[in-house]
């Protein structure tokens, strides 16, 4: 299970949407449709904001201030709104707005609405990860490109991807949800150890 479809499962659960919606006033099918597109970008963002050396610093500070050890939903529950809401704009910077606005009008929330429900997730999201890195798997650790046994396909997109990143190129890879599972932040994390 890709790290994306592990906190979605977490996040969506019936306590964890019945916590959010208490907290901002929105329904179960209301919370479930904006974290399910809000994951997907705040993990997107959080990626790139840890390609720089200075990100991944910020990013590893912030992942140990943030280890809640209770549920997903009782996390969301008592969820710093504050803290959360300089998560957020840390995380999505000068397209808070838009990304605000977007989230809205899929979701079906007001814009406040929606600033609720991402500062009480926000928190979340970093316990989670926290969580996360801490049981990544081993391999993750390893370099991209392994030339041990010969060089194969998977040798040339590490590679590609590192002269890519080293060029800004996360950066101006395609936006699409439906490819981003949130690997690469997961691997990001592991490396930082």
């Amino acid at each position: 299970m890709s790290l994306l479809e592990t906190l979605l499962t977490s996040m969506t659960s019936s306590s964890s949407l019945d916590s959010m919606s208490r907290r901002t006033g929105g329904s179960n099918d209301q919370m479930a449709a904006l974290i399910t597109a809000a994951l997907p970008i705040l993990l997107r963002a959080m990626t790139a904001n840890a390609s720089t050396q200075s990100g991944a610093a910020s990013l590893n500070e912030a992942l140990g201030q943030h280890t809640g050890t209770g549920s997903v939903a009782e996390q969301f529950a008592t969820a710093d709104m504050d803290d959360g809401a300089k998560i957020l704009q840390h995380i999505l910077g000068r397209n808070s707005s838009s990304v605000m606005n977007g989230l809205s009008s899929q979701s079906g929330l007001s814009n406040d609405q929606v600033g609720s429900a991402l500062s009480a997730l926000a928190p979340v999201l970093l316990s989670s990860l926290s969580a996360a890195s801490n049981q990544a798997p081993v391999q993750r650790q390893r370099p991209a490109i392994d030339l041990s046994d010969g060089i194969d396909a998977s040798d040339i997109m590490g590679f590609m991807q590192m002269m890519s990143s080293a060029q800004g190129g996360a950066q101006r890879r395609p936006q699409n949800q439906a490819s981003f599972d949130g690997s690469d932040l997961l691997g990001l994390l592991s490396m930082l150890k």
